[in-house]
């Protein structure tokens, strides 16, 4: 007789709640159910706390206000769970999409990473009224460009010379159009300069950058993919700055990357 460890028994049988109650909320886009899951809110990217960034305690309070304590429903798309082990889904309190109820309030960018289901014309208008409103976070000079880069990783699993693609950094279109990065380039703390090639990216997507070679990936349909082409880490571990630049050499954003842990 097969017997299956306990671990894998869960694995086949598990099913991703449909409700729940959500009883803590750690920042504007993840929290906490009742049945012990861990939820990271699909179509939108708050501010983080940790390092603080601007408007992160705000979007953790709206998110706070509108569920913690009450009952929420669930909806999924063909991914249901992210490298970090939460649940990836969209929130509704009552009639209230919690995705677009942060994104009118100006405490969120859509953020959009395929295969998804999302209501994106939905997500980028409620986006548009803060915008247009000046709210929140469009009034802070991360948001006044088209890019922004939501995670650095430059420190790569391993020896760096041996997994180029260990080093990454996630960027998302946040303007309301689609936007073409031929010619936008990226520089790091020692001004090596690396230009970025002729790929379309629709509004609300992100797409990766990776040090090392591989198959530019243009489908929106799937996750956008650039890479560098470069022969070395293109990242150093200690300490390392990103920016992000137009054609025209206008900053788009810059992100520093965290200092390697001991």
């Amino acid at each position: 007789m097969l017997l299956l460890l306990p671990s894998l028994v869960f694995a086949e049988y598990y099913t991703a709640p449909r409700s729940g109650t959500v009883v803590a909320v750690y920042d504007g886009d993840t929290f906490t159910l009742n049945t012990g899951d861990k939820i990271r809110l699909l179509g939108v990217n708050t501010p983080e706390l940790k390092p603080r960034e601007d408007y992160g305690i705000e979007a953790r309070d709206a998110a706070a206000s509108l569920l913690l304590n009450k009952r929420v429903t669930l909806s999924y798309g063909a991914v249901k769970k992210d490298g970090y082990g939460r649940l990836l889904a969209s929130v509704k309190q009552g009639e209230v999409d919690t995705a677009s109820y942060l994104l009118e309030k100006g405490l969120g960018h859509v953020f959009i990473i395929p295969p998804d289901s999302l209501d994106r014309d939905a997500l980028l208008e409620a986006q548009k009224k803060a915008r247009d409103a000046g709210k929140g976070l469009w009034t802070t000079e991360p948001y006044q460009a088209n890019l922004h880069m939501t995670s650095f990783h430059a420190n790569a699993p391993g020896d760096d010379s041996q997994n180029m693609n260990g080093e990454s950094i996630r960027v998302c279109n946040i303007s309301q159009k689609p936007l073409n990065i031929k010619g936008y380039y990226i520089t790091d703390s020692d001004d090596h300069k690396f230009v970025l090639p002729d790929i379309v990216i629709p509004a609300g997507h992100t797409f990766k950058i990776y040090s090392g070679s591989g198959t530019h990936q243009k489908d929106p349909s799937k996750q956008l993919e650039v890479y560098l082409f470069s022969r070395f880490p293109v990242w150093n571990n200690s300490y390392d700055k990103a920016t992000i630049y137009s054609p025209e050499g206008v900053v788009q954003d810059i992100r520093e990357s965290k200092k390697k842990s001991k």
